[in-house]
């Protein structure tokens, strides 16, 4: 008899609801009490690094003809900058283009062909920082008849974006201190962290004023080129566990 009435209660227990710790378990955890904080860190840093970007832009009244003359200046820049020390490597064609130049009549006439121009884009790496104002004068002086572009840069920007990440780390914790003693409790741990993107950008520097060629023998000192300093900006959110 005994069996016939313990086997009913055990399954009206596991029906009801089961075990009290298996009720237990099922109870809702109360969350962590937490903290989030942006911290931000600054590095600045010399760069030694260079790309000046030279255009070589050239007219004729065939595309054949435009595209042999813009090679000819082409070869003299290339010429004059390899003579100051650019290695072969260090140069690369960025952008070359021959297009139409169109004329359009107006009062319903159709456009028209007046010519061709071609347009070659050099990317100079400049190691050595000193040569880059002797290097556009050099260009400008044997046929390249713009700068497209001059920027420099660090080849230590890794390094320096690491040790950015670092103080915005140092600064996100310290004002998560003092946030969690201010509300009468104690740092834990990190539950969470992340960083923005990478912010080593080049230094962008403006030779709009070089545009026009320059003769080398009525140059007395190169173009003058101050490549300043790079800042490099890292910032972190961290979220940090708090406790009593």
């Amino acid at each position: 008899m005994k069996r016939h009435i313990l086997l009913p209660l055990v399954l009206a227990s596991l029906i009801l609801g089961g075990s009290p710790c298996r009720a237990s378990a099922q109870q809702p955890v109360p969350p962590v009490p937490q903290v989030v904080t942006i911290g931000r860190g600054e590095v600045t840093v010399q760069p030694d690094r260079a790309r000046i970007d030279l255009t070589v832009e050239t007219r004729a009244s065939t595309a054949a003809a435009a595209s042999a003359e813009n090679a000819r200046r082409q070869r003299a820049v290339l010429d004059s900058i390899q003579k100051l020390g650019v290695a072969s490597k260090q140069i690369q064609t960025a952008n070359l283009q021959v297009t139409p130049e169109m004329v359009y009549p107006g009062q319903g006439q159709a456009p028209k062909v007046s010519g061709y121009v071609a347009r070659n884009t050099l990317s100079i790496e400049v190691l050595k920082l000193e040569l880059t104002g002797s290097l556009v004068d050099a260009a400008l002086a044997t046929g390249a008849t713009g700068i497209a572009g001059l920027q420099f840069y660090s080849s230590r920007s890794a390094e320096t974006r690491r040790e950015a990440l670092s103080k915005a780390v140092t600064s996100a914790r310290l004002d998560a201190e003092a946030m969690a003693n201010a509300a009468g409790y104690q740092l834990g741990g990190i539950l969470e962290i992340s960083s923005n993107a990478p912010s080593d950008g080049p230094i962008m520097f403006n030779l709009a004023g070089a545009a026009r060629p320059r003769m080398a023998a009525a140059v007395a000192e190169p173009t003058p080129v101050n490549p300043g300093e790079l800042k490099v900006v890292e910032m972190v959110t961290v979220r940090w566990a708090v406790k009593q």
